[in-house]
């Protein structure tokens, strides 16, 4: 191998585990989206369930004051009974309060479902409370997790960063950009070894001519399909 090739594949190992720990580092959010996500399902669920409750009790509301407006109109007609002068007027108050009573009937039943039902959200939204809670705490602690954990990837960053520095100071200008420029295009892996006549990098055969050229290691040859620049990986006959 050319010598010239020699820091340019510690600068791509350094570089390569940079890329990596960075990757890792995006995905480190994952879980903790889930959670978040999680979280406001049911912060919207829990919602939705008061405004129900919210428009069963107005609902409600409205039941009683007609309940109550019905029972005083009965009332007055079960008064009116005592003053009838015919039979005539005596059956038409009596078919009055006896539909109001079946309204009201009616009503009260509307009101016993709905007390059930209301019954029946509260203590799905109190359920639901202490699951959010739960749920909230185990995002925060998940946080909590990441963050620690991003700061230390962050630290072996820092360090990895100064040691790529350090090594890329021993590579030739023109070459360093020419690195740079192909490891924007080529995730990182900008020097390949060949085996075989085999490029490891795109898995491509080099053609024997050149390949006898690479293994007298005379000069900087590149991969004639990947582009990337290659040296030959000499094996045990």
């Amino acid at each position: 191998m050319i010598s010239e090739l020699t820091p340019l594949i510690r600068l791509q190992g350094i570089d390569l585990e940079i890329r990596k720990i960075r990757e890792q580092k995006e995905k480190l959010p994952e879980r903790l989206d889930a959670l978040q996500e999680r979280v406001a399902g049911k912060e919207a669920s829990i919602e939705e369930m008061k405004e129900k409750i919210r428009d069963i009790r107005k609902r409600k509301i409205e039941i009683e004051d007609e309940l109550e407006l019905e029972t005083e109109r009965m009332k007055k007609s079960q008064q009116k009974m005592s003053a009838v002068q015919n039979n005539r007027e005596y059956q038409a108050l009596n078919k009055e309060i006896e539909e109001i009573k079946k309204a009201n009937k009616t009503r009260e039943d509307e009101l016993l479902d709905l007390l059930e039902e209301i019954k029946k959200l509260e203590e799905a939204v109190a359920e639901g409370e202490m699951e959010l809670e739960a749920d909230r705490k185990e995002a925060a602690a998940e946080e909590k997790h990441i963050n620690e954990i991003a700061q230390g990837l962050d630290r072996k960053i820092k360090e990895l960063d100064k040691e790529a520095e350090a090594v890329a100071a021993e590579v030739k200008p023109d070459l360093l950009a020419r690195y740079r420029f192909l490891a924007e295009r080529r995730q990182g892996l900008v020097v390949a070894a060949v085996t075989d006549a085999v490029c490891s990098a795109c898995n491509m055969n080099i053609p024997p001519q050149m390949y006898n050229e690479l293994l007298r290691d005379e000069r900087m040859m590149t991969c004639p399909s990947c582009q990337r620049l290659i040296y030959a990986l000499k094996t045990d006959s």
